[in-house]
């Protein structure tokens, strides 16, 4: 936290140099999007199909178990755990679609990549080993991956040519939201489909397959690479990421430590009623948000009575002024495209970061809200929405596109 601190005084320095920074931030981010050939496309959406039918099982029952740590009635947990298993079935059936009209424009507009001879693994030739990466200690970095780390978000270097975040470091076992930025010698790695091997680091054998999608951030310019991955046990878990290249494949593994539970709330667990300030408690609207133009919308019921309202809710977690690293996205924006979608049907609650945004804007200190600790949140932006009951159906870690979210909170309100 002190680190993170240090670097958001350092961003109150000027706005001008804040727009110089940005500029140079997003130049080194741009990249040529790879294909992959015909026969890996069609691989890929092959896969993304079992992938989105196998998370539709495997969620029905994960939900199921994880709903009775909730402090609702069982009436309320059974619900809880329904919508999630129909929540992550749609978000799934949704990937394999987009996944599948992405590699259709690619194959329209580029030519395919060199043929690879692989068993079926995604570029790994029969026989051939793979070295896995530990997360990297802080001094070993830049400090543009430095940051990354300041927010929580694990990094993993692989000799000079990649770098790779985990925007999603906060699992437990049972089904969950991965998502990855990965650069490259050309800098972001942006190829519309991506095929991930993983395996427990005890039982080899035991691997299972996803595919990944590249996800653009509204900016035009960042973006991540995002799946879903079902993890059967606690302990040291292996990713296996066939990343596509001029020469075929680069397979770089990443080691992941699957604790018994997650810190934040899981599908299936009561939201906190936390007692955040409302457009009534302070005297200008700038005392809730670091942002440039805060949508009162967003303000107007507290977590404590959205939560005991009987209608859904949809909450996030960021600081707008102050969105710096790779996986922060303009997130209070797609809560306000939400609310404009949906109007009453749902709440929607924006906390900012800090207790002090108007302060912080100005060069003070910044005090951290203590309502990061109610909810377990460890990493620098979260959206989760909760259902009728009070009961989590969806969450997301690090910046979550509208449609990502439309999708949770649309069957949330069909339940």
């Amino acid at each position: 936290m002190h680190n993170r601190l240090n670097h958001l005084g350092w961003c109150l320095a000027g706005r001008r140099w804040r727009v110089l920074v940005a500029v140079a931030a997003s130049a080194l981010l741009l990249s040529a999007c790879t294909t992959t050939s015909d026969d890996e496309q069609q691989q890929i959406a092959q896969q993304e199909q079992q992938q989105a039918e196998s998370a539709a099982d495997s969620t029905s029952s994960g939900s199921t178990t994880t709903a009775s740590r909730s402090s609702g009635s069982s009436t309320s947990g059974s619900a809880g755990a329904a919508q999630a298993a129909q929540v992550e079935q749609e978000q799934q059936q949704a990937q394999a679609q987009a996944v599948v009209e992405s590699e259709q424009e690619a194959q329209a507009d580029e030519e395919p990549a060199q043929q690879q001879a692989d068993d079926g693994m995604g570029g790994m030739e029969g026989g051939m080993s793979v070295g896995i990466i530990e997360a990297a200690a802080y001094d070993d970095l830049s400090p543009r991956l430095q940051l990354l780390l300041d927010w929580g978000y694990p990094v993993y270097v692989s000799g000079d040519e990649y770098t790779i975040a985990l925007g999603t470091p906060d699992l437990s076992p049972g089904q969950h939201r991965i998502s990855l930025v990965i650069e490259g010698p050309a800098g972001l790695v942006e190829t519309p489909a991506m095929r991930i091997t993983v395996l427990p680091d005890d039982a080899p054998g035991e691997m299972q397959e996803v595919v990944a999608r590249f996800s653009r951030f509204p900016d035009g310019v960042r973006g991540f690479h995002v799946t879903y991955v079902e993890f059967a046990s606690v302990g040291r878990w292996n990713l296996i990421l066939h990343i596509p290249s001029e020469d075929g494949f680069e397979d770089i593994g990443i080691a992941i430590d699957i604790p018994e539970d997650t810190a934040a709330p899981s599908v299936g667990d009561a939201a906190p009623a936390s007692d955040s300030r409302t457009i009534t408690d302070v005297a200008n609207i700038e005392d809730l948000s670091t942002g440039d133009e805060p949508d009162p919308g967003l303000y107007l019921v507290s977590l404590a009575d959205a939560v005991e309202a009987g209608k859904p809710l949809v909450v996030v977690f960021a600081s707008p002024g102050f969105c710096t690293n790779a996986f922060c996205g303009p997130q209070a924006e797609v809560l306000s495209e939400l609310r404009s979608i949906y109007g009453d049907a749902a709440n929607y609650v924006h906390v900012d970061l800090y207790e002090n945004p108007a302060e912080v804007k100005l060069g003070a200190d910044p005090i951290e809200t203590p309502i990061l600790e109610e909810w377990g949140l460890h990493t620098g932006e979260w959206t989760f929405v909760v259902n009728a009951d009070g009961v989590v159906a969806a969450r997301f870690e690090a910046f979550a596109p509208l449609d990502e979210v439309e999708t949770a909170l649309a069957i949330v309100l069909e339940g």
